[in-house]
């Protein structure tokens, strides 16, 4: 964040320069912290989250006609692509890049069966987000396979999120899917399996990770941090992660809520002082057909295309605006 010369006089607020014209500097996701009297508990129930005092999503422009489709899309996800500043995401068919393996089934269902708001946010205690979402083919059936014998579902088969973490915000290395040598840079993955399993086989699933281990609900994918034993999760039991589904009766299901706190530390360089790079994917797995609808318009390893995180506090949700313009 550009920094500026500020004179405090009697109750006015004066800066030595004029306003600079918007660049890419100033594109930002704006994760807004909390007022004092806000407590989140992370129990899957938003009525805590001050939803009334967001803003407008962070977005980017459509994705021309024709290549949203496509893992291989031209003409988006670049830098010079501007970057509306804003305190949450909205998930926007126009707008995301949909997994090339996805084209028959999202269009067969159509752009009406999902729909995602994700908000976000921050305290003292670390860094918060919730994901409400609606999908009308909610359910274990509705996953990898046809064949509903457990021991044959893969770990990773339901609706969720995968959060993108470039905490030492330099947008290297370029691909994580190719170089996962950084503890810094990291891919997480957070399904609803648990609920659904305890709903329809009356299981409570273990989480572990690993090729052989299967029903994981959350797990790193890709990072110097990805040891597949107990160091990883013991990184992961730090994150609180609570996954809901909504009141109606099984396989009737048309929405579900996910909420977390990441605490600050619990990943190296994961602190509310600096920026971090970001990205998200939002999940839906129906009819056996991945969409993996990338939020920053690219390759969701692409760490070059993920966009500054900021962790400011000059307007706090649910609170009265202060003018101190600092990031933390």
């Amino acid at each position: 964040m550009e920094k500026r010369d500020v004179l405090l006089i009697g109750f006015f607020i004066v800066t030595s320069a004029a306003a600079p014209a918007v660049t890419a500097q100033d594109q930002f996701i704006n994760c807004r912290k909390f007022d004092a009297s806000i407590k989140i508990i992370i129990d899957g129930d938003s009525s805590d989250w001050p939803l009334a005092s967001y803003g407008e999503p962070a977005t980017l422009p459509d994705i021309p006609e024709g290549e949203n489709l496509s893992d291989n899309a031209t003409s988006n996800a670049v830098n010079q692509v501007p970057l509306q500043t804003g305190d949450h995401f909205v998930y926007d068919p126009n707008k995301a890049l949909i997994s090339a393996g996805a084209t028959a089934s999202f269009e067969a269902e159509g752009e009406g069966d999902f729909s995602a708001t994700t908000y976000i946010g921050w305290d003292d205690a670390g860094f918060y987000l919730l994901n409400l979402v609606k999908d009308n083919l909610i359910g274990w059936f509705h996953g990898y396979s046809d064949n509903r014998d457990l021991n044959n579902q893969p770990g990773f088969t339901n609706d969720g999120i995968e959060l993108w973490f470039d905490n030492d915000n330099d947008r290297l290395p370029p691909n994580i899917q190719n170089d996962q040598s950084s503890e810094f840079d990291l891919q997480t993955a957070w399904n609803i399996d648990a609920v659904l399993l305890k709903e329809e086989y009356n299981l409570d699933p273990p989480y572990l990770t690993g090729d052989g281990m299967q029903y994981v609900e959350r797990a790193i994918f890709r990072s110097a941090l990805n040891t597949d034993d107990e160091e990883e999760m013991a990184i992961l039991e730090k994150v609180q992660y609570v996954a809901k589904l909504d009141e109606k009766p099984m396989g009737q299901h048309e929405g579900y809520v996910q909420e977390f706190l990441f605490p600050w530390g619990v990943f190296p360089s994961f602190d509310k002082a600096e920026p971090i790079g970001f990205n998200l994917n939002w999940i839906d797995f129906d009819n056996k057909v991945f969409q993996l609808m990338r939020w920053h318009q690219a390759n969701e390893s692409d760490l070059q295309y993920f966009r500054e995180m900021r962790f400011t506090s000059d307007n706090p949700l649910g609170g009265a605006r202060i003018e101190d313009w600092t990031i933390q």
